[in-house]
């Protein structure tokens, strides 16, 4: 069985409720967990203590495409049913959503692995940049 891998980046603030709900829609009786990361513009922040927002850049052409690669190695190494990941570009402010991870799989171990993966893989900033304004 193949893993379901839909990943993008968006300007617009995603709806955690409907990409969940989608998310749902494809799990079949397989699944015994899914995880989900949510994570958002903490503060204060890491470079500038007192920021204002945070800018998310890409830094290679085509994020959506790299996003989509994490998923799939994940999926891959960690025996995942299915991927979904969405990450916020452009101004950001603080307490915003800027990431959203799902992942399931046949176990726990599989399911919390496989999106711890993911996000630090997306944490190292290879893809995407966050840069912390006044």
């Amino acid at each position: 069985m193949s893993a379901i891998i839909e990943a993008y980046t968006t300007e617009q603030p995603f709806e955690f409720a409907s990409c969940y709900h989608a998310f749902q829609q494809q799990e079949t009786d397989a699944t015994g967990t899914v995880v989900i990361h949510h994570g958002k513009v903490k503060y204060p922040g890491k470079q500038v203590v007192a920021f204002s927002h945070v800018v998310l850049s890409p830094l290679i052409a085509d994020p959506d495409a790299a996003l989509t690669e994490v998923g799939r190695k994940a999926a891959n190494q960690c025996d995942l049913h299915q991927v979904f990941i969405a990450h916020r570009l452009g101004v950001v402010g603080r307490g915003d959503d800027v990431l959203l991870v799902i992942a399931s799989a046949a176990t726990r171990k599989q399911a919390f692995a496989g999106c711890a993966w993911i996000v630090d893989e997306i944490k190292r900033e290879n893809i995407i940049q966050l840069i912390e304004r006044t």
